[in-house]
């Protein structure tokens, strides 16, 4: 736990230390990444759980004896416009998954999510640091699965945000901010023993990622 925060740390020294501002104009993009921590039940990967990774889970005395195989990914682009001075709109996506497999091939779990939606986000531009507001919509399906059975669902997501971007340099800033969102899982039952049911959790996010702000390409 100290190695994050200590690059956290670091990032922002050296931001708060850059005389460099982007340009949130009107015309620009606004590229970037982000990962998120849930708080108090809402959803939400694990803080700045970007990319790809693979975990093993060993048991007993037998150093080649793995017992479950758990692989899980986690990607949050999104992509946005200035439509005019300080405001973004764009769209976001969410592409994420987990699979646990067992050394015997006996025990097989796997989910997947993949979404999209809208964001906007509103920035106050101030010497060292951007505070702004966001807010977001998601829709997307959700299937797990054990072994042979499959499990569907289909999802929304609503956040709403308060944030700071903080630049480090003329084209990147860290962004962190925190807010609540709510979530819903819709499941159409099949027959007697799949019933319809549906799933609602909210609560507080924290997210973490970075922006990246490029001019448009002009014609020649």
């Amino acid at each position: 736990m100290k190695k994050p925060a200590l690059l956290i740390t670091a990032l922002f020294v050296a931001a708060l230390s850059l005389g460099a501002q982007p340009q949130l104009k009107k015309g620009n993009l606004l590229l970037s990444v982000t990962s998120t921590i849930s708080m108090d039940g809402a959803w939400g990967s694990e803080l700045m759980s970007l990319g790809f990774s693979n975990t093993k889970y060993k048991y007993g005395s037998d150093p080649a004896e793995d017992a479950y195989k758990c692989t899980h990914y986690n990607l949050l682009p999104r992509a946005g416009y200035f439509v005019m001075d300080n405001l973004a709109v764009g769209l976001e996506a969410v592409i994420s998954g987990y699979k646990e497999k067992s050394a015997n091939d006996y025990d097989n779990y796997s989910e997947a999510m993949i979404g999209a939606g809208p964001f906007a986000r509103y920035f106050y531009p101030m010497e060292k640091f951007y505070p702004y507001g966001e807010i977001e919509a998601l829709f997307g399906s959700e299937k797990s699965g054990y072994n042979d059975n499959d499990y569907k669902s289909g999802f929304f997501l609503f956040g709403i945000y308060l944030g700071a971007a903080v630049p480090l340099g003329e084209k990147v800033t860290f962004d962190t901010q925190i807010g609540y969102t709510r979530m819903t899982y819709s499941h159409k039952g099949t027959g007697v023993e799949d019933m319809d049911t549906k799933e609602i959790t909210g609560g507080v996010v924290l997210k973490m990622g970075f922006s990246v702000y490029l001019p448009l390409p002009q014609n020649p």
